[in-house]
């Protein structure tokens, strides 16, 4: 059973607006100045969480230090200073999805739920602090598509979109990890925007927006570098699900690199983000989810 109150659907569901917002252009603000419409969505959002208990003020000053350090990455010249703000950056994003920041109550939407015979149960936790993590980085790192012409870019990549699923879901099958699981639980939607939204976004905005693109400007010397940034990427994703072990590793792995893939021919964030989704999505609806025992 889903736990679902006002105060966590209040939330979270002006933190997920505030991620759809951040596709949306900055409006005319005071003089020449611009407010960019997420920035509002997500100052509700943390206003409903103090209100309610989900959110405490460390937790916000926690969140405001992470902009204005991840800010000043992004506008420093390229020198050692740049380089401390940039791992800084990525030290902090890390911190905040292991939830070593205080300030965060973090809810669980379903606990101990089971779905596919011969699986383990799972949990799904509602995340602030990695979600808003996330959404900072998309803000400040990414270029969000805005135009049909940049949306059509997008879409070219549909070969990778659908390919990446495919092959990864191979490996998964011969290595015993899945199996073959058709369904569509009541569950199914919530899940679904859940893991478009706070995790694909999230997990893309980090790794392929922020890691992958900075490791490639690092090695835009080498020819090689787009690649040698785009295998590097792929092998940290991997170790970030490191706690399901050496095959998810190697699974996870492989699916970034269709996700990087995507990314680099692209140079659109969207790509890599609707890869990781189609994955996603697939995984639970027609194969065993998380796994098999």
């Amino acid at each position: 059973m889903m736990n679902i109150t006002i105060p966590i659907a209040t939330t979270y569901g002006l933190l997920a607006a505030s991620i759809v917002a951040a596709w949306l252009k900055p409006l005319p603000f005071k003089d020449k100045l611009t407010l960019p419409p997420w920035v509002a969505v997500f100052a509700a959002a943390c206003i409903s969480g103090l209100l309610s208990g989900l959110v405490m003020w460390q937790g916000v000053l926690a969140l405001a230090g992470f902009a204005a350090l991840a800010s000043a990455a992004k506008a420093f010249k390229p020198g050692l200073i740049k380089v401390a703000l940039l791992i800084g950056t990525g030290w902090m994003t890390v911190a905040l999805s292991v939830h070593k920041f205080a300030g965060f109550v973090n809810p669980s939407l379903v606990s101990n739920m089971r779905i596919s015979e011969g699986a383990p149960t799972f949990t799904h936790n509602l995340n602030f602090d990695t979600t808003a993590a996330g959404l900072i980085l998309f803000a400040i790192f990414c270029v969000p598509a805005r135009s049909r012409d940049e949306w059509r870019e997008v879409f070219r990549q549909y070969p990778v979109i659908i390919g990446t699923p495919i092959v990864v879901f191979a490996f998964g099958l011969a290595l015993g990890y899945v199996n073959v699981d058709p369904k569509l639980v009541a569950y199914t939607p919530v899940f679904l925007m859940c893991n478009l939204l706070f995790t694909c976004v999230t997990e893309e905005a980090f790794f392929r927006g922020f890691m992958q693109a900075q490791f490639t400007i690092g090695m835009k010397r080498r020819r090689s570098g787009p690649y040698i940034a785009m295998v590097a990427a792929a092998i940290l994703f991997g170790i970030a699900h490191a706690k399901g072990g050496p095959l998810l590793i190697g699974l996870a792995s492989l699916a970034g690199l269709g996700y990087g893939y995507a990314f680099h021919r692209s140079q659109r964030i969207e790509a890599a983000i609707l890869t990781h989704f189609a994955l996603n999505a697939l995984h639970f609806i027609a194969f065993t989810y998380p796994r098999t025992l």
